[in-house]
């Protein structure tokens, strides 16, 4: 549901920049157009601002800044891409403020600033209202709460979904997509073949945690990570 409503916010976020472009004299149709041209770069940021590691303050807003970087050169390198290929509309030319960074800094800051609370709003609303899990297991349609799944293994190319009744399902799909689905806050990557639900944590060290009875390592990559989310203190 998240994901849909995200897509719906991009989608009238695209109406209202292309609104205000029609101020530069572009027809709707050519600003509809020049208001798409952000969504990469929202992407972009949707996907690698969560993933930015702030335990290390220093680190993180260095990291976030060069990703902000990124999605501007990206953002300003369509545009003159568009402009280029408009050349021979005149009435389509690119208006030299479309590829102004600190515009389009400002429209992308705009877009991301509501859809941040937005969806801390409906990372609220899924944790009072238990979500189910509908995958593929062996053919078999399978159907779980996400709070009853404790634990997502990977294993070559097979990922096997423990859940905290004992059971275990395997699925076609890969660890770093069950990331994605379980993100209620609930859900923590500890190594590169291991997701862990916390709610079912028991026991932990700085470099293992235990899930109902099976323990599980932490992986250098992902420590601090955890360290910062469980507050682990260094052995």
């Amino acid at each position: 549901m998240r994901y849909f409503a995200i897509l719906g916010y991009w989608c009238i976020a695209v109406v209202v920049i292309a609104s205000l472009l029609v101020s530069f004299d572009y027809s709707f149709s050519h600003a509809l157009f020049l208001g798409s041209l952000y969504l990469p770069a929202l992407l972009c940021l949707r996907i690698m601002i969560p993933q930015v590691d702030f335990t290390n303050k220093i680190e993180g807003v260095r990291n976030t800044t060069f990703i902000a970087i990124g999605v501007i050169i990206l953002t300003t390198l369509l545009m003159l891409v568009a402009n280029i290929e408009s050349t021979s509309y005149p009435s389509c030319h690119v208006h030299s403020v479309m590829i102004n960074p600190i515009f389009i800094a400002l429209i992308l800051m705009a877009i991301s600033l509501p859809q941040i609370f937005i969806e801390r709003w409906l990372s609220q609303k899924e944790k009072s209202h238990p979500q189910t899990i509908e995958f593929i297991s062996d053919r078999h349609h399978v159907s779980l709460m996400m709070d009853d799944i404790a634990f997502v293994e990977s294993n070559d190319s097979e990922v096997w979904i423990h859940t905290a009744t004992g059971e275990r399902h395997r699925t076609k799909t890969t660890i770093s997509q069950w990331e994605s689905i379980l993100d209620n806050g609930n859900f923590i990557r500890i190594h590169r073949a291991y997701l862990a639900n916390i709610s079912h944590l028991t026991s932990h060290t700085s470099a293992t945690i235990r899930v109902l009875e099976q323990e599980l390592p932490i992986s250098r990559k992902y420590r601090e990570v955890v360290k910062h989310k469980l507050g682990l203190t260094t052995e």
